[in-house]
């Protein structure tokens, strides 16, 4: 970005300076970079929305035609345990993986192109983008392992949830008590972690895009640490954009803003990261260059401290 703001030293001030400050010079800024182009990158960021919205339409359709025309009681369609709607609700889950995930890579990269003023990506045109045989393999790839790496810390949730039912079931005695409040306490933090995943993965797609060279996988695991004390700024944002986004008329609004501005603080994330790692190398650089000052008498005298110990 050639904002001076937004480099060099003063990247640690931008977003960190204030809880309520640097929020608002977030979405101050990312409302300037939106300036002439705002119909545009909203087209473009609603669209992993309405292909979610879609295929979600077409599976209660189809079950809906279920319930109508088949002999099914509801309860089977949310079971597990009918053949033809576990067929219907993988296809649907298929399709929809595989839809919305470039679709978002791409908005990830358009939104890319706006905030970090990459003028080469802003004319490549969206489609060439969104069929790319680098946008499908990255984007279903990252899409997979995300669901795969939150469905496996889920795992706790589950375990805990169903035995503290269980227990409460029953008739409970002293030690059943007992039992039962630790399983409720450990599901409580077992689905706050996850929650916790969950967020850090909304860094994804932003961050396959900012390392076109780092396989998918390692930037799932990447977007984990990288998001390690920055969720606090997606859910002020959120807070911020949710109120707007539950109105018909203000959603396409809301999402482009929330997109936006969360894509300018993975590019400031992102400065930060590499002006601090910048610091810490120089600083060893300084006590590389320190110890290799000291006199001969002074390098006899650690070396005789070293032979004592």
């Amino acid at each position: 970005m050639n904002n001076p703001r937004y480099s060099g030293n003063n990247i640690c001030n931008t977003i960190f300076g204030g809880a309520d400050m640097k929020v608002r010079e977030l979405i101050r800024y990312s409302k300037g970079l939106l300036a002439g182009r705002r119909a545009r990158t909203m087209m473009i960021c609603i669209l992993p929305l309405g292909a979610e919205l879609f295929f979600r339409s077409a599976e209660a359709a189809v079950y809906s035609l279920m319930l109508y025309f088949g002999d099914y009681a509801p309860i089977k369609l949310f079971g597990g345990d009918e053949p033809l709607q576990l067929t219907v609700a993988a296809v649907s889950t298929l399709l929809r993986w595989v839809t919305t995930a470039p679709l978002m890579y791409a908005a990830a990269m358009r939104l890319y192109s706006i905030t970090a003023e990459k003028n080469e990506l802003r004319h490549k045109p969206f489609s060439r983008i969104l069929l790319g045989k680098c946008t499908l393999k990255r984007s279903i790839s990252a899409k997979l392992w995300t669901k795969v790496i939150g469905l496996l810390a889920l795992v706790p949730a589950v375990g805990f949830g169903t035995g503290a039912y269980t227990l409460l079931r029953g008739r409970l005695y002293p030690r059943e008590a007992f039992l039962a409040i630790n399983a409720v306490f450990l599901t409580i933090v077992s689905l706050l972690m996850w929650t916790a995943l969950k967020l850090s993965f909304a860094a994804v797609p932003f961050l396959l895009v900012r390392y076109p060279k780092m396989t998918a996988f390692r930037t799932v695991v990447y977007s984990i640490g990288f998001m390690r004390g920055r969720k606090r700024v997606l859910l002020r944002l959120l807070t911020v954009y949710l109120p707007q986004m539950l109105t018909i008329v203000g959603l396409p609004y809301g999402v482009t803003k929330l997109m936006n501005a969360f894509s300018l603080s993975i590019d400031i994330f992102i400065k930060e990261d590499e002006y601090l790692e910048a610091h810490r190398a120089d600083s060893r650089h300084r006590k590389a260059n320190d110890s290799g000052k000291l006199s001969g008498r002074e390098k006899r005298s650690v070396k005789a401290s070293a032979d004592k110990a």
